[in-house]
């Protein structure tokens, strides 16, 4: 039997017009409107609680669909800003790049799965707790002097002083899962990536990776809820990975004052935030339309939920959005519902777009492909390009 859903101090059904102008409101709230675009990286970060970062692409054009101006997502690219977010495992064990304060809650409330699939691993291959520590220990001296270095360099380091390269890989899983280490992309460019890793003390100094488990949750949980609801309890479960009982205690440590919904994207209830709910009903009527947004591959908006999806598929079958492994395409939204896909073509260096018959009204048509040339741009402008080979002089006529 199911547990109980959190206490709740009201109870509100909406219907399909209602629901659909709350929708809009949260993503409003995200920057998802034009009235509403944010001005910073770190800004999007903490609305939308973290970029996806599981695909290569995903951050960049995160940002650029919330962004006030094209330049923002390059802001990605600079090291002060990078300093500010770190790219942790977590939620459902995906990639996520988040402020410090968000990352640390993310990464404490979801350590104790991540941990035991590392030290799993590390049985599984045969290798003793000593092995690993002494691993463990050259790595971190390694860092401490150099500074970051790939994968292979430790690998190669370590090797030579006789350290078998299995159990450097399994150190390095199990500390970066822990939090002694963490991961860098250093590319200037959304297509590539030159991964490395650090000490986490040294590059982030001030992230709490030893935050308390229940009070990770707890804050991971009332930001969710912030950011996203409504949500019911099963949407949570699927994006944090977390029980239900998890989840329901968490919201009722929070001492968040809840609203309970019913609404036509789910038969369970939903909850949201009573303050929240408060102000969408007093928001301005353009917080409740969304217009046209071209959102990345597992944009966080979208997987932001599970149960209730329907409030942006509407008809839609799921295939519509969602690939075979249940990752969300880059969609193009319409006032909260899902239109069409996209896609970077890079041999033509544009976003190719694909509307789904009869869903975009025709006097809509040039909104989106005026989006699609914006998007075009800011992915262009962060493009990495190699740099061409000099030819000497002379080298041309042999």
């Amino acid at each position: 039997m199911a547990s109980p859903g959190p206490e709740t101090a009201q109870t509100h059904t909406l219907g399909p017009r209602e629901a659909g102008r709350l929708w809009n409101w949260v993503l409003t709230r995200q920057g998802l409107a034009p009235h509403t675009r944010r001005t910073g990286v770190e800004e999007i970060a903490d609305a939308g609680l973290g970029l996806h970062a599981a695909r290569l692409p995903s951050p960049f054009a995160t940002v650029a669909a919330r962004a006030a101006d094209p330049s923002i997502p390059l802001e990605l690219f600079n090291p002060a800003v990078r300093s500010r977010l770190v790219t942790v495992r977590c939620m459902r064990k995906t990639l996520h790049t988040l402020p410090l304060d968000l990352a640390a809650a993310a990464h404490a409330a979801t350590l104790r799965f991540r941990e035991r699939d590392a030290l799993r691993a590390i049985v599984n291959a045969g290798y003793g707790h000593a092995a690993i520590t002494a691993a463990t220990a050259a790595i971190v001296e390694q860092l401490g002097a150099s500074g970051p270095l790939f994968h292979r360099t430790i690998e190669a380091r370590l090797g030579a002083a006789g350290t078998p390269v299995m159990v450097t890989r399994l150190a390095l899983k199990l500390a970066w899962e822990r939090g002694v280490l963490a991961y860098l992309n250093q590319a200037a460019g959304w297509n590539r990536e030159v991964r490395v890793f650090t000490l986490a003390a040294s590059t982030y100094p001030t992230l709490d990776t030893a935050l308390d488990p229940h009070t990770a949750v707890e804050l991971l949980m009332a930001t969710y809820l912030d950011r996203y609801g409504p949500i019911s309890i099963k949407d949570a479960t699927w994006w944090s990975a977390l029980s239900r009982t998890t989840v329901t205690e968490a919201l009722q440590r929070s001492g968040i004052k809840l609203v309970r919904l019913f609404t036509p994207w789910s038969h369970s209830p939903l909850y949201m935030s009573a303050q929240r709910f408060a102000e969408y009903t007093v928001a301005d009527d353009a917080d409740y339309l969304s217009g046209v947004n071209f959102l990345a591959h597992e944009d966080v908006a979208l997987k932001a939920y599970f149960e209730t999806r329907s409030r942006y598929l509407g008809d839609l079958a799921q295939h519509a959005a969602f690939n075979q492994i249940g990752e969300v395409l880059p969609t193009i939204v319409l006032d909260g519902r899902v239109v069409g896909t996209w896609r970077w073509d890079p041999s033509a260096g544009r976003v190719r777009h694909r509307l789904i018959p009869r869903l975009l009204p025709a006097a809509r048509r040039p909104e989106v492909r005026a989006a699609a040339a914006r998007h075009t741009a800011v992915l262009r402008s962060g493009l990495y390009r190699a740099p061409r080979p000099r030819i000497a002089p002379g080298q041309l006529n042999r």
